[in-house]
């Protein structure tokens, strides 16, 4: 049996792989949070995690008796770490449920949340037994990332220190290359990967801002740009609204930190932070620009980008901060977006498509799906504004309302 220490987005990811590869999963967090999943109040969407977690429920079971983790050799440290309104990592859950599995230091303990750097060196555990695991999911492909995923990288006391043949038996499971590195090193890895997915997002926005005053088609630009094999054609490439979603973001502020402890001048983080701030505004300043009395916005699509129930650091929470009461809400998952229905100290009513539709003067399209893109915009003499950054909207479905793109 594989253990998973705290339930959330990654453990119960990552236990679908481990189901689908033939073992048997238990995941332990503390009383109110089992109860909450049991209850089905513990909302996660992602696509075929039902499904495999219905095909394997024999071999599947969550808990609140942390005693059950004498059963398993291999225990995995695995609830998304929190972090604060400045994408700060905030410690103090995962470090509750570290000292539950204290007594536990003769098996392998495997952290797979998202610490920072000499975290899990400090770890009071058996550093033969003790080790650090890079994940690298992704809202909306979650499951298939963590079945398929490209390598598997594991941090190790020492570069010598020789990995138990259960553990690796249990990674050469998922077919991949496995790569051994140091505690530091892998945690390095972490962060390094994000800030590289950071830099693509944040130069293709302000690549195709400069196409954009050139009347330039940015699609031919960065389909020319990406055949360049130092560059690479599987790149984050599409214009967008900043980087939302938390995990990037906290990378970045960790590495700020970095670089502020150890007096390192370069103030790489810092212009990442200022950049995504810039296009995190990109709505917010079209919406100022619009000379309409008595402003009601309807936005389309709550969490930060479909097939997902993140709404964390979505453009949509900086324009609830700023419009409050002007705001109307439309999602297709509204019932499970429980962190949205009393967002700021007021209630966030969601109501039907067609409400919003005839009650909104502006409409901010922020998910592109088949439901958005079938509107008839034309049929709604109140809208005079559409704001469609991801070109969701049918073009002949638009007739005689300002229509605002990334891409035009």
């Amino acid at each position: 049996m594989i253990t998973f220490i705290g339930l959330s987005h990654l453990s119960i990811c990552y236990a679908a792989s481990v189901l689908h590869y033939g073992q048997k999963v238990l995941i332990l967090d503390t009383k109110h949070e089992i109860n909450l999943y049991k209850e089905k109040k513990f909302k996660i969407f992602e696509p075929n995690l039902e499904k495999i977690l219905k095909k394997y429920s024999k071999n599947f079971k969550v808990s609140y008796q942390f005693d059950d983790a004498k059963k398993s050799d291999i225990i995995f440290l695995a609830k998304d770490i929190k972090t604060d309104k400045n994408n700060n990592v905030l410690l103090k859950e995962t470090k509750s449920l570290l000292r539950k599995i204290k007594s536990y230091d003769k098996k392998i303990l495997v952290i797979m949340n998202q610490v920072p750097v000499g975290f899990t060196r400090k770890i009071k555990w058996n550093k033969s037994l003790l080790f650090h695991f890079v994940e690298t999911l992704i809202f909306g492909d979650a499951i298939n990332r963590a079945i398929k995923p490209e390598r598997i990288i594991l941090g190790k006391k020492h570069i010598n220190h020789k990995v138990p043949n259960r553990l690796l038996n249990f990674f050469n499971l998922y077919n991949c290359e496995i790569i051994q590195m140091t505690y530091e090193e892998s945690e390095l890895t972490k962060g390094f990967i994000n800030t590289y997915l950071a830099s693509q997002l944040i130069t293709t926005n302000f690549l195709s801002e400069i196409a954009q005053t050139y009347q330039s088609n940015w699609n031919r630009i960065i389909n020319a740009v990406s055949m360049d094999k130092r560059i690479g054609n599987d790149g984050y490439y599409k214009p967008g609204l900043g980087i939302s979603g938390g995990n990037i973001e906290r990378d970045i502020q960790t590495l700020n930190k970095i670089t502020i402890k150890n007096k390192i001048n370069n103030k790489l983080p810092e212009f990442y932070i200022k950049s995504n701030n810039y296009s995190r505004n990109w709505v917010n300043k079209i919406i100022l620009e619009q000379k309409i009395k008595n402003k009601k916005i309807s936005i389309l699509g709550a969490t930060y980008k479909e097939n997902t129930l993140s709404t964390k650091n979505g453009t949509q929470i900086d324009l609830l901060n700023k419009y409050k009461s002007n705001i109307m809400m439309h999602d297709f998952k509204s019932e499970n977006l429980i962190d949205l229905k009393n967002h700021l100290g007021m209630t966030i009513n969601y109501k039907s498509l067609e409400h919003n539709l005839q009650k909104s003067n502006i409409v901010i399209i922020f998910h592109n799906i088949n439901l958005y893109k079938k509107i008839k915009f034309y049929k709604y003499k109140n809208i005079k504004c559409l704001i469609d950054p991801y070109s969701v909207a049918d073009i002949k479905n638009i007739k005689n309302i300002k229509h605002y793109k990334l891409i035009k």
